[in-house]
């Protein structure tokens, strides 16, 4: 069993090849296995790991079980009209489903000036920044919503009714990496707890509440109560209006109905030269950019980045050196692999 804390360093190549591995060999089709695999290869890549390939027992879990996750989902347009469209899901892989909304965004787009596509009868689908971003190369703003399990009370509330509901959005900029703001309604996601528990460390005051209902520094103890929402009152009004636009408006689950499996989630592309010339735009971008950049930085900060920034670094330094994951990530993937008859399968060689 791993030691708390301790860490081994995957090749992400070697990461990818075995997660679309595992996945494929529970039934999920190789492509779609691929594109699963990727984006939780990109959200270690990125620092995001309570996105990453921490999730991938879960998704084993509800891709073997019954009435779970389906592997080979049947994604349907229920309804479209011009610049709109509603995805049903077939009980699918999250990550498939969006995949296939923000595609049909962008090209709604494309065709109108915005596209926007609701997704419902789905499931988790991991870090929204992936999403987001696919619009990007577009030249496109990309929006990117979801709503999760049931996870917060209302504000002032003591019992947990609301879901901390995240957002992304990402902006093309001339840097090289894009403004990317990927968000939880709450002060922190739920998976960073886990993530906390473990690797056996304790988790600041401020973040979440035991199921009495007091601070705790205990991330298992705040997993058994509630996340709090970032900035109290405007954070749950936040999450309660990302729910009514994922799970409302897509006809899928909300509120109460989050207790049971499934999710919304909802995607919008904005194309740039419909408001203004897309090198303008770019001119512009990088006009804010610099004025942020020289704002006197307040003291042990030492610069001043935009959302997305640090991420992007992390990103293009990892690709070349590895990616740091927790030896308990590492050894569960690999109990996975063994679970499934992968073991000793080039495939699923993770360690160098």
């Amino acid at each position: 069993m791993a030691m708390p804390g301790a860490f081994c360093t995957v090749r992400p190549e070697r990461l990818q090849a075995c997660c679309t591995a595992i996945l494929a060999a529970c039934g999920m089709p190789e492509e779609d296995a691929a594109l699963v695999a990727t984006t939780l290869v990109e959200a270690d890549l990125r620092g995001v790991h309570s996105h990453g390939t921490m999730r991938m027992p879960n998704y084993v879990r509800g891709l073997k079980a019954e009435d779970g996750i389906n592997p080979r989902p049947q994604i349907r347009v229920v309804t479209q009209s011009d610049a709109t469209a509603v995805l049903d899901a077939d009980r699918g892989m999250g990550q498939v489903a969006a995949c296939r909304a923000m595609q049909l965004a962008i090209e709604l787009a494309g065709r109108y000036g915005t596209g926007s596509v609701a997704v419902r009868n789905s499931n988790h689908c991991g870090a929204l920044a992936y999403y987001a971003e696919m619009a990007v190369s577009a030249r496109c703003i990309g929006f990117a919503v979801t709503n999760a399990g049931i996870n917060m009370a209302p504000w002032g509330g003591t019992q947990r009714m609301v879901g901390n509901n995240p957002l992304a959005y990402a902006i093309p900029t001339p840097r090289g990496w894009p403004i990317v703001l990927d968000m939880a309604t709450s002060v922190v996601a739920g998976g960073k707890l886990d993530v906390a528990a473990m690797r056996g460390e304790s988790i600041p005051l401020g973040w979440a509440l035991d199921k009495e209902g007091r601070p705790t520094t205990d991330p298992r103890a705040a997993r058994a109560g509630s996340l709090l929402p970032v900035g109290g009152p405007k954070g749950y009004g936040l999450a309660v209006v990302l729910d009514i636009l994922c799970g409302v408006l897509s006809g899928g689950r909300f509120g109460a109905g989050l207790g049971m499996r499934g999710s919304a989630h909802f995607f919008q592309a904005i194309q740039i030269e419909r408001f203004t010339p897309y090198e303008a735009f770019l001119e512009r971008i990088e006009q804010l950019i610099a004025q942020l950049k020289t704002c006197p930085t307040a003291p042990g900060v030492e610069r001043i980045l935009l959302p997305g920034e640090l991420e992007a670094e992390l990103k293009a330094r990892r690709l070349v050196e590895g990616i740091p994951l927790d030896e308990e990530t590492v050894e569960r993937l690999e109990g996975l692999a063994a679970e499934l008859g992968l073991a000793g399968t080039p495939a699923c060689a993770l360690r160098e």
